[in-house]
């Protein structure tokens, strides 16, 4: 029999801190070097995929490894189970892979695969820098608490804990996580199994490393779309993971210098959440505030999964005279696997970069034919492509479509005329990215004859806009205008001008998406669309952040031409104006990640920590001694009960299922109405909690634990607070064993009797 009494959790006190702090170290060194171990071990598999850019595909390399070895420990484990072995089985598998495709790129085409020095240092250094600034900021923001953390602890926590997928839903006991897609979580979650590393820690842990991945594949991105030149590496990195949108400056402004914030709620919520809040009724997260936000949701996961697909498109763009798109089979199974992750991460981003895959094969197939002449040929390689990219995207991740079962949504629907987004909130969220980009496109049109043309695109754009209630037409309508036909143009040559020109065509098509249909869920009425705007708005974030860090290249590059003294009087004062624009807009982006980084760690006003679960101590240290020991003492997932209700959703309550990941009776009420759960059946559940927790009848108590396969009850504070709890039944040592004393009390059900 395990016992702890509040006795021995209060002589441990004394050396808690000294060996926290010495723990949270050696969680950092074993995470960091693992995952640069996954890193080196991928260099061949990322330079065989990456062979056409600059950096060889150096800055993909991690994220690669972890995509990899994530896939292969979740394929393996329908045959051995979920566990250290089977993540270390993946890793050799990995090494092995590897090793081979290295020793066959060296053997036939005695290439060197290995990153030069340059590209080495500068990527390790860009990674390096990025994980430990962020890992600074969590260390002062570490709480897993409040939003949806709870949300996401459970589900990292589920994910760990499970032996078999889909994993155990950690509040509904009985169900599986098959209505949601949990490979984001398994990407941190498997190296964080492999060594070892406490789900409190590891989930600030993961911030901080999915921060650095994209970091690192932003600055790829940057370094090989202008043939390996460091500083617009850096420059698209600061566009797409630490710049903030207008709304930071206004937001201060409003805060700090009038006083009054620009809403209610921003007053409850903090400085920094009205930036994700631009758009009426929608949610228009950027990378940055979903990073200081913290919640550790499918759709921060995935950024660096389809930055990683997109290095590969740059790769298959750059390429040329060739009628094959994949060099091997290896090149084609290796892309494939990644674009095909990004449906179980998170199931939105699949249909934005299948699409973008599809265009760039087209795109390299037009070319194709055009210095070829061979039509057979390309539209036959055309067709085996997308093939073969369809087929090998699908089938490896067969057995997780065949459990899949989602019923949060269905089906599409019409945005209404006053749902939508208005010029003056778009300009807020991209404004900056929209003037260097235009300004890259108009500085294209070389005589006043296609600007005349252009002027009255814009006014038959803003003629559209009026009639048809679309007021984004104004600007997008002219923004696809200026990149498609470039982009066609480019088709037979594919520069790097003419993957911008793509990203900004893709950008602007998705974003009239958003203004015409959204995807039906269970939010109705004017919030109806906010999912949709939440999740593709990030997409367009990411395109235009690249396409804008690279419009500034090309700017600067005609700028240097262009002395002020060698330049008329008319466009020295329009190049001044032009600079001072810039860099107004440059600044009022700035305020966001400079300020919400501040207010956040003032707000928060933690103990500087890596534990996730260390404002418990706080709140209640009975339940945070209790939970350390749950997490300890407990293995596999046998169901526990705790307190529920239905109003649970973003409270306390489920902080048992959380934090240890074993399901419980009922979580959160409202998230399992939203996945699809019958609300009749929650109505019971909730009866049946207070039922087990209230009644005198030892007979119906021990009917409804068998009912849910209970094996576990918890007794804490809340409990006593919720229920008129009746512990004597518990006492009965004939069905049950109490397994934990003190503040809280744990008893575990007899099995057999």
């Amino acid at each position: 029999m395990h016992f702890k009494i509040a006795a021995e959790s209060a002589q441990r006190k004394i050396h808690f801190i000294g060996k926290r702090t010495v723990l949270d170290y050696l969680h950092v060194i074993f995470w960091f070097i693992i995952i640069e171990v996954l890193g080196l071990i991928s260099i061949p598999l990322a330079g065989m995929v990456g062979d056409g850019l600059a950096d060889r595909g150096y800055s993909a390399a991690r994220t690669l490894g972890i995509m990899l070895v994530t896939y292969m420990s979740w394929i393996f484990s329908y045959l051995l189970g979920f566990n250290a072995v089977t993540i270390l089985i993946s890793v050799l598998a990995l090494c092995l892979i590897s090793m081979c495709v290295y020793r066959k790129q060296r053997y036939f085409r005695r290439q060197r695969y290995f990153p030069n020095k340059k590209i080495l240092l500068t990527n390790e250094l860009t990674f390096a820098a990025a994980f430990f600034f962020f890992l600074i900021v969590r260390f002062y923001i570490p709480r897993i608490y409040m939003h949806e953390k709870f949300m996401d602890f459970a589900f990292l926590n589920a994910v760990i804990r499970t032996s078999s997928f889909p994993p155990a839903d950690p509040w509904f006991a009985g169900g599986s996580l098959n209505f949601y897609y949990y490979l984001g979580y398994l990407s941190v979650g498997v190296p964080g199994k492999l060594c070892s590393v406490e789900p409190s820690i590891l989930f600030n842990l993961a911030i901080a490393l999915i921060f650095a991945l994209c970091f690192n594949l932003f600055f790829g991105i940057g370094y090989n779309l202008t043939s390996g030149n460091v500083k617009y590496g850096l420059l698209t990195a600061v566009s797409g993971v630490l710049l903030g949108n207008i709304q930071g400056f206004i937001e201060f402004m409003h805060v700090y210098i009038v006083r009054e914030p620009v809403s209610t709620i921003t007053s409850m919520m903090g400085y920094y959440w009205s930036s994700s809040r631009v758009i009426p009724y929608t949610i228009n997260e950027f990378p940055y505030f979903t990073f200081i936000h913290g919640d550790l949701h499918s759709h921060m996961l995935a950024i660096p999964f389809y930055l990683l697909v997109l290095t590969f498109l740059l790769n298959i763009y750059f390429r040329k005279n060739t009628k094959r798109i994949f060099e091997n089979t290896s090149e084609l199974l290796i892309f494939s696997l990644s674009l095909g992750f990004l449906f179980p991460a998170n199931s939105w981003d699949f249909p934005v970069y299948f699409g973008l895959t599809f265009l760039i094969v087209l795109a390299h197939y037009y070319g194709y034919y055009t210095h070829n002449r061979d039509l057979f040929g390309s539209v036959s390689g055309f067709f085996k492509t997308v093939t073969f990219v369809s087929a090998f995207s699908f089938i490896p991740y067969l057995p997780f479509y065949l459990s899949f079962n989602p019923k949060a949504a269905g089906g599409f629907d019409f945005v209404g005329p006053e749902l939508r987004t208005t010029v003056d909130k778009f300009l807020i969220l991209f404004g900056l990215f929209l003037f260097l980009i235009f300004s890259f496109l108009i500085s294209r049109l070389s005589s006043r004859k296609k600007l005349g043309y252009f002027a009255v695109w814009i006014g038959f754009s803003a003629f559209l806009s009026a009639i048809w209630s679309i007021p984004l037409l104004v600007i997008l309508f002219p923004l696809l205008a200026l990149s498609l036909f470039p982009f066609l143009k480019d088709l037979p040559d594919r520069s790097p001008r003419g993957f911008i020109f793509l990203l900004i065509t893709t950008a602007a098509f998705i974003a009239l998406l958003c203004e015409l249909v959204h995807l039906n869920d269970h939010i109705t009425g004017s919030f109806a669309r906010m999912n949709t705007v939440f999740k593709f708005y990030m997409h367009l974030w990411i395109f235009l952040a690249i396409a804008a860090s690279y419009s500034y290249y090309e700017l600067n590059s005609r700028f240097k031409s262009w002395p002020l003294d060698g330049l008329s009087l008319k466009k020295a004062y329009g190049k001044k104006v032009w600079t001072v624009s810039l860099l107004f807009l440059v600044a009022s982006c700035s305020f966001f990640p400079i300020v919400s980084t501040f207010t956040r760690i003032k707000e928060m006003d933690a103990m500087p920590s890596l534990d996730g679960m260390e404002y418990m101590r706080g709140l209640d240290e009975g339940d945070y001694n209790a939970l350390k020991w749950m997490q300890e003492n407990i293995e596999g997932t046998p169901v526990v009960l705790e307190a529920s209700d239905i109003n649970s959703s973003y409270t306390y309550v489920s902080r048992v299922s959380t934090n240890t990941g074993l399901p419980t009776v009922l979580g959160w009420t409202g998230h399992e109405v939203f996945w699809g759960r019958d609300p009749e059946e929650l109505g019971r559940r909730i009866a049946d909690v207070n039922s087990i927790y209230s009644t005198c009848s030892e007979k119906k108590v021990l009917e409804l634990i068998d009912k849910y396969n209970v094996s576990y009850i918890y007794i804490g504070q809340l409990e006593r607070q919720l229920y008129d709890v009746r512990t004597g039944k518990f006492e009965d040592k004939t069905y049950f064993e109490p397994v934990y004393l003190g503040p809280v009390r744990i008893y575990k059900v007899k099995r057999g009797l």
